[in-house]
């Protein structure tokens, strides 16, 4: 905030700040709103047919040369200017806000998302991150104790104005799915394939990879260096056509939300002083070539 002796300018910038955060939560909230009504309609295919997969190793070896730290030097609260900006409001899909102050980078290298009682973290990239419809966004990361009810999204990419979305997911304990979101003349259409069904990769160290060419007409989901899934515009019904910036989060889910706990299972809150960690250990978007 500015200084005592500016306290009108600051007053009328945090207005703005709210408005415009208030603005992007819509829009979230709006696409995960979407996937509720798609689970309750049975659209999720990682509902209907998981796909198991082979356990990968714990603290897995990247496949490449390592990935810079996460870039936070410019980011502030409420600075959309920034190449990051973590989120600092309410979360209407599950009973814990964002905050801020859930995402710190220590000593400019590994960066640690905490989910307690009083907050959730998200981190988007913004206006200094530019969006692609082709390359690799990469992360590498140490995953937290998985919950039910809680999604842990170590790496997506997203569109505020089209929605158009890439996800990888953890629904709980139940896999993680990788999706596809597309509307189509305002509707929306999913395409999930829930991937390591019945492994618990609680705590163990892995790099997600999302590779795209949208002229080419396809989408490749990696973990640990190995294609895990890929979508083909010649054979689904949608597909993405807007370029996307990255997001990392993990959130509780709404306990009383049916669709929620078919997804993820049923949120029943942490011990007292509990919490939850994940380490993002590094971010590239074109850093290195997934054959």
């Amino acid at each position: 905030m500015k200084s005592k002796t500016k306290l009108i300018c600051g007053i009328s910038a945090l207005i703005v700040g709210v408005a415009a955060s208030a603005q992007v939560a819509t829009v979230k909230t709006a696409a995960q709103t979407s996937k509720v009504a798609a689970l309750l309609n049975g659209a999720s295919r990682a509902l209907l047919a998981p796909t198991p997969m082979a356990n990968p190793a714990a603290a897995a070896t990247p496949a490449v040369a390592a990935l810079p730290p996460l870039d936070l030097s410019d980011m502030r609260m409420w600075n959309w200017n920034g190449k990051w900006l973590a989120s600092e409001w309410d979360n209407v899909n599950g009973p814990i806000p964002w905050r801020y102050n859930h995402i710190v980078q220590k000593s400019g290298k590994d960066t640690v998302f905490t989910l307690d009682a009083t907050g959730a973290p998200q981190l988007q990239g913004m206006n200094g991150t530019p969006a692609y419809t082709r390359g690799l966004w990469e992360t590498e990361v140490t995953l937290p104790s998985l919950h039910e009810g809680v999604i842990v999204a170590p790496l997506w990419i997203y569109d505020t104005g089209s929605k158009d979305e890439i996800d990888f997911e953890f629904a709980g304990r139940r896999g993680l799915d990788v999706s596809m979101h597309v509307y189509v003349n305002g509707v929306h259409q999913q395409n999930t394939v829930r991937l390591f069904a019945g492994t618990d990769m609680s705590g163990q160290r892995h790099r997600f990879g999302i590779k795209i060419d949208e002229t080419a007409g396809y989408v490749e989901m990696y973990v640990d260096g190995q294609r895990v899934h890929r979508w083909e515009r010649s054979s689904t019904t949608s597909f993405i056509s807007h370029p996307m910036k990255p997001w990392i989060e993990m959130w509780p889910t709404n306990p009383s939300n049916a669709g929620f706990v078919q997804w993820a299972g049923q949120w029943k809150g942490l011990a007292p002083n509990e919490k939850l960690t994940m380490t993002v250990h590094g971010y590239g978007y074109g850093y290195t070539t997934i054959p």
